[in-house]
């Protein structure tokens, strides 16, 4: 049976240069187009005989050694999305060269302006579930410039408490009270605000907030973890997380 490395190495594109290759491993440079990397390159190592992963051949040498907000995990290797790819076919190997130009674009960025870009990655660890389940409820219900704004810390009616849309399951709760976006229906000849039962949205605005609920509780998590393993920040990156709680003081680090 064919390895992943073997048909990467097959459908390699004109911006990856081959060094060298076997049944497990592949070695070369990227060089992408309108990258600080496109002269020189980014020497890469990519390994895995059904799923491969991928890391700088030597890590730190260009890209931090661990970055969370760069989607470098702890063992230095690439977070190319939520799932990995198996690739077992040339079409495989494709999509997978498709995620790391992507992949590699968004590291060019954050190079260059210590920004990730924004709509192009999901939340770290358990929260990169709930963030997909939430941007996909969003669209359905045609709300996603109003989830994105939620997301960034907006006010919006998504993550208020006070509104108790859910219960600890996320079921719907108070279905008496109003709609949270003030939806309109026809009673007695005038428009009046729609109870959040008659909504035809409500257990969809329901999921969404549920599940957006969910997302800041596994992301909380997530770097929790992370300050307490005592991984240092490699001050790559604006408003990182790791780099705040360490430049908080001893005491108030504690907290946490």
């Amino acid at each position: 049976m064919k390895s992943a490395i073997f048909y990467l190495a097959e459908t390699a594109p004109a911006w990856f240069s081959v060094e060298k290759s076997n049944r497990e491993n592949l070695v070369g440079h990227a060089r992408l187009p309108k990258t600080p990397w496109a002269v020189d390159g980014l020497h890469l190592h990519i390994f895995g005989r059904e799923v491969p992963r991928v890391r700088e051949e030597v890590p730190g040498t260009d890209l931090p050694c661990r970055c969370p907000e760069r989607h470098i995990q702890g063992d230095q290797t690439f977070c190319l999305g939520l799932r990995y790819l198996k690739v077992q076919t040339a079409e495989k190997a494709r999509q997978w060269w498709v995620q790391l130009n992507q992949f590699l674009r968004c590291q060019g960025v954050a190079e260059l302006t210590r920004v990730w870009p924004i709509n192009q990655a999901l939340d770290h660890g358990d929260a990169g579930e709930h963030h997909e389940r939430a941007i996909s409820l969003a669209a359905e219900a045609g709300l996603e410039e109003e989830y994105a704004s939620a997301r960034l810390g907006e006010p919006s009616w998504l993550t208020d408490p006070k509104l108790h849309l859910f219960d600890k399951k996320g079921r719907p709760i108070n279905g008496r009270a109003l709609c949270p976006l003030g939806c309109k229906r026809r009673a007695r000849g005038r428009q009046v605000t729609t109870l959040r039962t008659d909504c035809d949205r409500w257990q969809l605005l329901v999921a969404l907030a549920y599940a957006e609920h969910q997302r800041r509780k596994a992301l909380d998590k997530y770097w929790k973890a992370v300050f307490a393993s005592g991984e240092k920040c490699c001050r790559t990156m604006r408003r990182c997380p790791l780099a705040a709680y360490e430049d908080r003081p001893e005491g108030k680090r504690e907290e946490n």
